[in-house]
């Protein structure tokens, strides 16, 4: 179809020009990462330039920290989860939709246009009459984002889109841990058990020995009572400690997508432990590295965003809208003619009153900014102190394994000579059980020891944001 661009009123020309050269004004520029980082955390805190614990690696943080502990099945375990997990799914289709929020509320940035078609039949019953009217027609509006309103609301989904696909990231970091922590978890109780068993077996020895020496009149009933006791004791241990395995290996089978058939055999050793810290960065670094605080950066930037929105909602809306198209009117038509039309128009709607709804939006989404910046200053807290209490705790915690095996050292020779000498007579029962059940708790307490130290590094991966 063709129109005439004359039939366009020039002042109309002109008035849409200027409305052009206003739509290019410029958004309020968002806060610099510094900036907001000085807003989120309490007035005074300073950031050290390293980590407090003397010894800590400063370098770049290397990445594949599963590997590190160079254990097989962890390392397929975690892959499994990483495939397989319901949450990690369930954050994927997360991330998709927030992506296509970003898609539409863009989307009226641009002009919009529809085609319509139809008809109309009306019939004049008086005079018997009939008339039938059909035709097209394109129409075309668009909303001018004069003021930037639009392109703020944009750029907040786009935003939050982002903090949402971090959580994912943070929450696929959380998974391998976990999945990690359950794999040795599962370990120590299948070695606890077997501490367990051992003690079981010991002490039923102990009882056939004391059975012999009580027939022989060499000691009384109440030794033979003691390590009876004992033996009941040691067999209940382990099916208390078997209830725990059979909780943690399903909690770990559903883990990794897995039905809890409570078939998954832990190892009989610990994976080994990565022989020095990994390189921690600095501190400051961290805020670029861990998820859940790029996250929370993110959530930040979509509530300065939104609360601009919230404001600029205020302002004069205007919008362009055009149509034009043909009717086929039968009469006409006989004719060789068919009207056609075009329609401009230029629309301006300045609120006035809308009840204290548009001044309480803004209010409100200051008070949504403000939350979300001080939940990022929590954020950025909790993740030093992760760091920080991790680096400190393998220290300690490698010390108080070197003082653990020393002492069920010092605990399996003495309780040779006590064995030795409860055969001999020169020892009463209760003496060698004191002596017994001390060496099965430092055996219990290297192996729980061994299983923290080796958790305290998973959670020190984590801190890092370590990648996987």
């Amino acid at each position: 179809m063709n129109f005439v661009a004359n039939n366009v009123p020039k002042r109309l020309i002109g008035a849409v020009s200027g409305i052009l050269a206003l739509a290019a004004c410029e958004l309020q520029p968002v806060p610099t990462d510094t900036a907001i980082l000085d807003d989120a955390l309490p007035a005074g805190t300073a950031i050290p330039a390293a980590w407090s614990t003397s010894g800590a690696a400063t370098s770049a943080v290397k990445g594949n920290w599963v590997a590190s502990f160079r254990d097989p099945n962890m390392t397929s375990l975690v892959r499994e989860g990483l495939e397989n997990n319901r949450d990690l799914v369930a954050a994927a289709a997360r991330v998709e939709a927030a992506l296509q929020t970003v898609v539409i509320a863009g989307a009226p940035i641009l002009p919009q246009v529809g085609l319509g078609l139809g008809s109309q039949r009306s019939e004049l019953t008086e005079r018997d009459r009939i008339n039938t009217l059909e035709g097209g027609a394109i129409a075309a509006s668009w909303e001018l984002d004069v003021w930037g309103k639009l392109r703020a609301n944009k750029s907040a989904s786009a935003a939050l889109a982002r903090a949402i696909a971090e959580d994912a990231r943070y929450l696929q970091q959380s998974i391998a841990a976990t999945v990690a922590r359950s794999w040795i978890a599962n370990i120590e109780l299948a070695r606890l058990i077997a501490v367990s068993q051992q003690a079981t077996t010991v002490y039923s020895n102990l009882l056939d020995l004391t059975d012999k020496k009580a027939a022989a009149g060499q000691v009384s009933d109440f030794d033979v009572v003691q390590a009876r006791s004992r033996v009941a004791a040691a067999k209940a241990a382990t099916s208390q400690i078997r209830t725990s395995q059979n909780q943690a290996i399903g909690s770990l089978e559903v883990l990794v997508g897995r039905y809890p058939s409570l078939t998954l055999k832990p190892a009989s050793s610990f994976p080994r432990m990565p022989s020095s810290l990994p390189a921690s960065g600095l501190p400051l670094s961290l805020l670029d590295r861990r998820p859940d605080v790029i996250a929370a950066r993110n959530k930040v930037i979509a509530a300065f965003y939104k609360s601009e929105t919230a404001k600029l909602a205020r302002l004069p809306g205007i919008s362009l809208s055009a149509a034009g198209g043909k009717l086929l009117d039968p009469e006409l038509a006989l004719l060789g003619t068919g009207p056609e039309f075009l329609r401009i128009g230029v629309n301006l709607l300045q609120p006035i009153f809308a009840g204290g709804a548009l001044q309480a939006d803004v209010v409100r989404m200051s008070a949504k900014q403000s939350a979300a910046v001080a939940e990022y200053g929590q954020t950025v807290l909790e993740a030093f102190n992760e760091v920080e209490t991790a680096l400190a705790n393998e220290k300690t915690l490698r010390s108080e394994l070197a003082n653990w095996r020393e002492s069920l050292k010092d605990a399996n020779e003495a309780l040779e000579f006590a064995n030795d000498r409860y055969v001999q007579g020169t020892i009463d029962m209760t003496g060698l059980l004191i002596l017994q059940q001390f060496q099965l708790e430092r055996q219990v307490n290297v192996i729980e020891t061994e299983a923290a130290l080796l958790n305290n590094r998973v959670l020190l991966y984590m801190a890092l944001g370590e990648s996987i």
